[in-house]
């Protein structure tokens, strides 16, 4: 019962901070049967945690040892079935490995086995650590060993599929933005049977090329951070069906115009770095007018009466999100500034830092509330406090997001307004931009395809998956 109730409890945190969870391929997901989910690895403990938001079923993944040495971290671990994987990094810390690790290993690798014996499903990293590269890092191989040796044990009738799973965040580090699954095709290991047995280091070998092939294939991946970022928004602004884009859609159009981009530098470098320079200019136009979304100037106008719907909600819902501020603002607040000291600024850590740090914050914060009121106007108005506490909390989220749609309609409506002449040439400026895009992408269809890059040796490390 505890367990069930912290994975609620978690889960609904990280659907609270990832309000829009999208997700492509999900047919692939497997509702019964031995599954290994392999991932990429851009935001730490939140990764493992998205996948089971869309998941029907149960999912346990591997997390370093040094988590399981805090009592409560460990409580929420084991309330996910998580295990300890042993990482030479960290030798000397609390948790760490003692000696090489390589008994500890295995011996996760030996319960690796048997939750797939028993049908249930595992989730890996193969790049080992979380990390903020635009591109894959070189693969571990300890997911091809943990699907080998689980079939070979079971004389290769288990049945164990690996299912690839690209995990693509629009900005990790920040609180309600959106994330996207894209769920690939699950293979077997049918083909790998003879080999294994006659070479098991070549099989590991061939499956963890594999296994990188497939993640290739489902992760978004750029030569630099400059245009990881940047193509995305690119793709939203030149979209040919107009806004608003769906996650996925954004995703799929990011994937095409990055293969268009790398065909066209190419064959006609020059182009592609106008159209780059183009694009740049656009940019800093818009964050020079304050404008996040050119495509707002092209939609029809507001009707009042939307207008006057949203602020009269915003207005009844007023005393409710004063409360929640009073509550929730200062601990909120606070998280931001504690967080980066606990965890490290680094991004891959900032996002787990921020939902536990601030969820333990804002509870912190409701407790000595509800004491404080209790205090002075009886313990039942201060349980009346605590309990409330999260509805008044949630007001004042949603009442401060539809303050802010509603200041951004009206911002867009005064520009399209009163300043027609700026707003005709920010939409002519899109159009061609826009036009220019489509020129090169279409020009990049009548171009050979690159050669695709090799993909690195597998790591053979025992202390990572």
């Amino acid at each position: 019962m505890l367990h069930r109730l912290i994975r609620f409890a978690i889960l609904t945190l990280v659907r609270l901070y990832y309000p829009h969870i999208e997700m492509r391929g999900g047919h692939h997901l497997p509702a019964a049967g031995p599954v290994i989910f392999v991932l990429n690895h851009p935001n730490g403990l939140l990764d493992p945690l998205l996948l089971m938001t869309k998941s029907p079923r149960p999912i346990s993944f591997l997390a370093k040892s040094t988590f399981f040495a805090n009592p409560i971290v460990r409580l929420c671990m084991d309330a996910f079935d998580a295990l300890p994987v042993f990482r030479q990094r960290d030798r000397g810390l609390a948790g760490g490995p003692e000696g090489n690790g390589l008994t500890s290993n295995e011996n996760t690798f030996a319960r690796c086995r048997a939750l797939l014996r028993q049908n249930k499903a595992l989730a890996l990293f193969p790049e080992g650590t979380t990390h903020s590269e635009t591109k894959l890092l070189p693969l571990r191989t300890g997911a091809a060993r943990i699907a080998l040796s689980a079939e070979a044990e079971a004389s290769w009738q288990l049945g164990v599929r690996i299912v690839p799973v690209g995990l693509w965040y629009q900005n990790k580090t920040r609180f309600r933005s959106a994330a996207l699954l894209v769920v690939g095709e699950p293979f077997t290991l049918d083909e790998y049977a003879a080999s294994y047995t006659a070479q098991p280091r070549q099989a590991v070998q061939a499956l963890t090329k594999r296994i990188g092939q497939s993640l290739n294939a489902v992760v978004l991946q750029a030569e630099n951070a400059e245009l990881l970022t940047g193509i995305p928004v690119l793709a939203s602004w030149t979209a040919t069906d107009g806004p608003p884009l769906t996650l996925n859609q954004q995703h799929a159009r990011a994937t095409d115009l990055l293969d268009a981009y790398r065909r066209v530098a190419a064959a006609d470098p020059a182009r592609m770095a106008a159209l780059a320079q183009q694009a740049r200019r656009y940019a800093r136009t818009l964050r020079t007018l304050g404008i996040d979304d050119p495509w707002d100037l092209e939609l029809a106008a507001v009707r009042p009466r939307r207008l006057i719907g949203q602020a009269l909600i915003l207005l009844l819902a007023l005393p409710f999100a004063v409360g929640g501020v009073i509550l929730s603002y200062l601990p909120y607040r606070l998280s931001g500034y504690i967080s980066p000291p606990i965890v490290g600024r680094h991004d891959t850590l900032l996002g787990t830092g921020k939902l536990v740090v601030g969820a333990a914050l804002v509870l912190i914060g409701w407790i000595l509330a509800a004491i404080g009121i209790g205090f002075f106007f009886g313990w039942l108005a201060g349980l009346a406090t605590f309990v409330a506490a999260p509805v008044l909390a949630y007001c004042a989220l949603r009442w401060g997001e539809v303050w802010r749609d509603l200041r951004e309609a009206l911002a867009y409506s005064w520009i399209r307004t009163h300043h027609r002449s700026i707003a005709e040439q920010l939409i002519a400026r899109r159009q061609a931009l826009a036009a220019e895009v489509i020129a090169a992408v279409q020009a990049a269809e009548a171009l050979p395809p690159l050669p695709s890059e090799a993909l690195p040796e597998p790591i053979e490390h025992s202390g990572a998956t």
